[in-house]
């Protein structure tokens, strides 16, 4: 069985969201788009869980943060014999040898730092080795990568050329010194070559697809997948409609991405970018509607059969899975 490793999901996000509301639910059975059981059932190894916060919706979004951080280690507590954090490599290699799920923490919208370096430290501590600096609102550190409203409205959206500011040239040089990995999604075009201008560090778009393929702003030019796979980082393929189909206007049906939407996006990322630097990154449970035939984590193995049916190598699909991911975090993490 394809070992399956995803570099970004908001399911913690999730379980705080419905606990606002009243809710009882957690991470090992859940009917979200990510819980242990579905996902020890598809075969996985490593699920990337991001502490999501909107800074528009929060009255702080510091302590949002914080909220998800102590939901996270209680979820990881509460199932110890399902899933561990990883904090290293070597964390990964001896989960995997006692038959455990790996949990990889990340900070999503790096403003919760706001460039603070004792902040950043904080994370650190706590297992944190992945951030983007910026989710859709400008912050401290940067811009993100869009001018305009949000895709629902149906307004253009067009790229903003804005770069990264004094405090996100900081974080960023912070961040590498605590070995916490830059993710360039949701990041301007401006920011991300400040970023790769200045980074010293291979780095990450943790869920981000080929804007030539489907030309939302959330997506990567063909120099930016150029530059991350000369850099030794990864893109992490989202499921998200608009990021997968051109085109896409609100209620546009079918509501969720198909499978040749899906492949389309891979065999272009490993034209452009090579085989070596593409990885999944689904989004489950940051998006509203998953592609039809991927419904939850449980059906992933459905993506990786359709690869092997439809011209790509036994390599490939493994590499995209898993293998790059192992790779990069044995190099990096």
């Amino acid at each position: 069985m394809t070992k399956i490793m995803d570099l970004h999901c908001d399911t913690i996000s999730r379980i705080r969201s419905r606990r606002n509301e009243g809710h009882i639910c957690g991470l090992q059975d859940n009917h979200f788009h990510v819980d242990l059981k579905r996902m020890k059932e598809a075969g996985y190894s490593l699920q990337t869980f991001a502490l999501f916060t909107d800074a528009a919706e929060e009255e702080s979004p510091f302590f949002a943060s914080m909220e998800l951080l102590d939901i996270f280690r209680e979820e990881m507590k509460k199932n110890d014999d399902w899933i561990r954090q990883v904090i290293t490599y070597e964390d990964l290699e001896k989960n995997e040898a006692e038959g455990k799920l790996s949990a990889l923490l990340s900070v999503e919208d790096g403003g919760v730092s706001m460039g603070l370096p004792d902040i950043l430290e904080e994370y650190r501590k706590a297992g944190v080795r992945l951030m983007t600096l910026t989710w859709n609102h400008e912050n401290v550190l940067a811009y993100p990568n869009k001018v305009g409203g949000h895709p629902k409205n149906g307004r253009n959206n067009w790229p903003d050329e804005r770069g990264l500011k004094q405090k996100g040239f900081e974080a960023l040089e912070k961040m590498e010194e605590l070995g916490i990995i830059l993710d360039v999604s949701h990041l301007s075009d401006g920011g991300f070559f400040d970023a790769a201008r200045v980074s010293k560090k291979p780095f990450i778009a943790s869920h981000s697809n080929a804007r030539a393929v489907s030309s939302h702003v959330r997506n990567l030019t063909d120099d930016m997948i150029r530059v991350i796979a000369e850099r030794g980082g990864l893109i992490g393929l989202n499921f998200c409609t608009p990021f997968l189909r051109e085109g896409w206007k609100p209620g546009s049906l079918p509501a969720g991405g198909t499978m040749e939407e899906m492949l389309a996006q891979l065999r272009y990322l490993i034209q452009v970018g090579g085989e070596d630097c593409i990885a999944l990154g689904s989004d489950f449970d940051g998006i509203e509607e998953t592609p039809e035939e991927i419904p939850s984590c449980l059906a992933m193995p459905r993506l990786a059969e359709a690869m092997e049916q439809n011209g790509f190598t036994h390599t490939e699909v493994e590499k995209v899975f898993s293998e790059n991911v192992r790779r990069f975090l044995k190099e990096n993490l």
